[in-house]
């Protein structure tokens, strides 16, 4: 019975150990578990803007132009933005006015670059203006209405951000006035004037 007894109670101690070694272990298991949180920055660069890279100016060729004081339909010529062909009409229904064509016109381009890629834009020509002769201010105007559509008649941005816009339109004579400003017909000399060519997104 004693040796019994012993032989029990080193059990008991050993079952005692035991949960001792256990017990050291999670917890030193449990220590290893540690967190730690770190901070990174996030930021956003806003370009809402894009460039226009260069440009050609529409130019109608040299014409010889004769204004007619009686009111009717002007002469005009009508100049593709992307073919580049253009159409003469002289006056008609009581004008006399007349364009003819000396040296052929030439459609403008815009070159668009710096926006968002595979975008597509709207393009708004703006409206009709004077071109003048800075020369003589009594000299006759003309009228320019411009168009203006995406080279490929496609408004769409490539890969790299990049739109080309061409621009034509209609110049047409105006009115000859019996006295003041615009009373002196056309003469020779070099009419200009600005026009506008609204692209958006």
């Amino acid at each position: 019975m004693y040796v019994v007894a012993l032989v029990s109670t080193w059990s008991r101690l050993v079952g005692v150990g035991a949960t001792l070694v256990v017990t050291a272990l999670l917890t030193a298991g449990q220590a290893q578990a540690q967190s730690q949180t770190v901070s990174y920055s996030a930021s956003v660069t806003v370009q809402n803007t894009f460039t226009v890279g260069g440009w050609e100016n529409v130019h109608f060729g040299t014409v010889a132009a004769i204004a007619a004081p009686t009111a009717g339909t002007q002469a005009q010529i009508v100049l593709g933005p992307v073919s580049a062909t253009s159409t003469v009409t002289q006056g008609s229904g009581g004008s006399a006015s007349r364009l003819l064509v000396i040296t052929a016109a030439a459609p403008g381009k815009i070159m668009n670059n710096n926006a968002p890629p595979n975008t597509t834009f709207t393009i708004t020509p703006g409206s009709t203006v004077q071109l003048v002769n800075p020369a003589n201010s009594a000299n006759t105007q003309f009228d320019f209405t411009p168009s203006a559509v995406a080279m490929d008649y496609n408004p769409t941005t490539d890969a790299t951000g990049t739109l080309n816009v061409m621009v034509g339109g209609t110049l047409a004579t105006r009115l000859q006035q019996p006295s003041g400003g615009e009373s002196a017909g056309y003469s020779d000399g070099t009419y200009t004037g600005t026009y506008g060519v609204t692209l958006s997104y």
